[in-house]
């Protein structure tokens, strides 16, 4: 009889679980015995120094990401949405996707490597009207608002409207704040010239920092004066000791009451740990999933953390490992080794890694970097140095050649204010159902509520094997909502008696409904009750 194979299960496609992966097929290539799986919601690993690039037109959209099975071709890639972590059945449920059934992976060792999120929550009108910088599809949101604004700009006679669309307020002066607003001001600068309407000192680019000086936790108090300095001398406005109180869609409120006329407002803070983990039980009062340092957490449960979402120790004198990449990287190797040498019962290592130096762009040929705390760079010299290390580190020859041609090709063609539009997914689906055709069935995993705008449904309960119609449901009516109010599976099937259209509301939408408005719920949670009675 075949022996099973030992199951290695990587929950996020970011530096920490990529790397993971990546140093396990190095150490298991020889062995079958191993089966390493990965789930992220894309199908690619994004290089996310470079995003602010991306903003600025520097690289191209594709020249930052990474197909993972190319990386990772010996790994099973999952591209799906997480729903839940069984730590006890040790088991995985990840999110229906052209179906309403969920799929459940099972392992032997799950590795945690979700990173963070951004959180507006508690934050009056940013999560409605501030843009997030995180990843890819935000890197693009961010291009097209600031390209619209201008364009728009460049036309409107109204002067409380023009003062509005030129004004870009961003949040936030650590390494994400600061790169991307370095490049949203090169971009806008660069950009105006093409519009002979707009004069450049109409615009205006303001960071808002809560602190006294940027990159106050990532560089030494003179590189983060210099980067201030350097950005105000370009014609960005830094509002210190500030940060954002709220934001309406015609202005930012910052927390001493002034208000910033603006249609572009974006937050780099806060963030948060992914909600997928906030249940788990050895979550620590920071959100975050503490670890030995050999980044178990549980070791009965055979669970590993690395990244923005564990808490790492790095030494012996009660350091942590900060949420960058080359922590990341060096943690991604020492885990490998450790899950490996776990089943072979073979001796673990332990993480110990103190930071070579960190980087930060600032547009305009010019970056500041400190290595090793000691040698300290600024201006062109920085900015060479910060490509030529992220370029090394660049994962792959082919995406290596791509990045060198779009920098090349960038110092000798102009910028050309292309939109990549995206289409946002909608929080209600219209959808049309025929005649016999079933819209989800007894046990499907409950994603949506359903609201009737035309035709007729009839609902159905298998009992003894045999199929009872135990309602017909029409116009205005509704249905789904038994399985999203109790987080279980769907308890009946639904099929169209006529052609039928929809409404569907998402699940996470449909929690935010009922959230705020009580009264909805409970008209609901009477309705789910009076159901059920009939169900029994």
């Amino acid at each position: 009889m075949a022996k099973e194979k030992t199951k290695i299960l990587i929950l996020g496609g970011g530096f920490g679980g990529v790397y993971t992966a990546m140093y396990l097929e190095k150490l298991l290539k020889k062995r079958d015995d191993f089966e390493i799986a990965i789930v992220n919601r894309e199908n690619y690993f994004v290089y996310q120094p470079m995003l602010p690039e991306v903003v600025g037109g520097s690289l191209g959209i594709l020249d930052t990401v990474s197909p993972i099975r190319k990386l990772l071709p010996k790994t099973h890639l999952y591209i799906r949405e997480i729903d839940s972590i069984d730590i006890e059945k040790k088991t995985v449920t990840l999110l229906p996707q052209f179906t309403h059934k969920p799929t459940t992976l099972e392992y032997d060792h799950l590795v945690i490597g979700l990173g963070n999120v951004t959180d507006f929550r508690g934050i009056q009108g940013l999560h409605e009207h501030a843009l997030p910088f995180k990843n890819l599809a935000d890197t693009l949101i961010i291009r097209n608002r600031v390209i619209d604004a201008i364009e728009t700009a460049a036309f409107t006679e109204d002067p409380d409207l023009r003062k509005q669309l030129l004004t870009f307020v961003i949040g936030g002066g650590g390494f994400s704040g600061t790169e991307v607003t370095a490049e949203i001001n090169d971009l806008v600068h660069r950009l105006i010239k093409q519009y002979p309407r707009i004069n450049k000192d109409e615009v205006r680019v303001v960071l808002v920092h809560a602190k006294e000086r940027l990159l106050d936790r990532e560089l030494s108090p003179n590189l983060g004066t210099y980067a201030g300095k350097l950005l105000q001398k370009r014609g960005v406005e830094i509002l210190f000791g500030q940060r954002l109180n709220s934001a309406t869609p015609q202005e930012a409120v910052l927390a001493n009451g002034e208000r910033i006329p603006s249609k572009t407002i974006i937050s780099t803070v806060p963030s948060s740990p992914n909600p997928v983990i906030e249940h788990l039980p050895f979550i620590n009062d920071r959100g975050k999933i503490p670890t030995n340092r050999h980044l178990l957490a549980d070791e009965k449960h055979g669970i590993w953390a690395i990244g923005d979402c564990a808490l790492i120790p790095s030494d012996d004198e009660g350091s942590f490992s900060p949420p960058t990449a080359q922590f990341a990287i060096r943690q991604a190797k020492i885990l490998a080794h450790n899950i490996a040498a776990t089943v072979r019962g073979e001796q673990k290592k332990q993480f110990s890694f103190q930071a070579i130096g960190m980087l930060g762009a600032l547009g305009h040929h010019s970056a500041v970097a400190e290595i090793f705390k000691k040698f300290k760079f600024s201006g062109i010299l920085a900015w060479l140095l910060w490509r030529a290390i992220y370029w090394i580190k660049l994962p792959g020859a082919s995406r290596k050649m791509k990045v060198m041609l779009t920098w090349l090709l960038d110092m000798i063609i102009p910028i050309e204010p292309v939109q990549l539009k995206i289409t946002p997914s909608q929080a209600i689906a219209s959808l049309h159902f025929e005649a016999g055709e079933v819209i989800f069935y007894e046990g499907d995993y409950g994603d949506y509520l359903y609201i009737i705008t035309s035709g007729e449904v009839e609902v159905l309960q298998t009992r003894d094997g045999k199929e009872n119609v135990i309602a017909n449901l029409g116009k205005g009516e509704f249905f789904g909502e038994m399985a999203l109010l109790n987080q279980r599976s769907r308890t009946a099937t639904i099929r169209c008696k006529a052609p039928t259209d929809v409404l569907a509301l998402r699940k996470q939408d449909f929690g935010v409904l009922i959230t705020n408005f009580g009264e909805l719920r409970e008209s609901f949670e009477k309705t789910e009750k009076k159901r059920s009675e009939e169900l029994k």
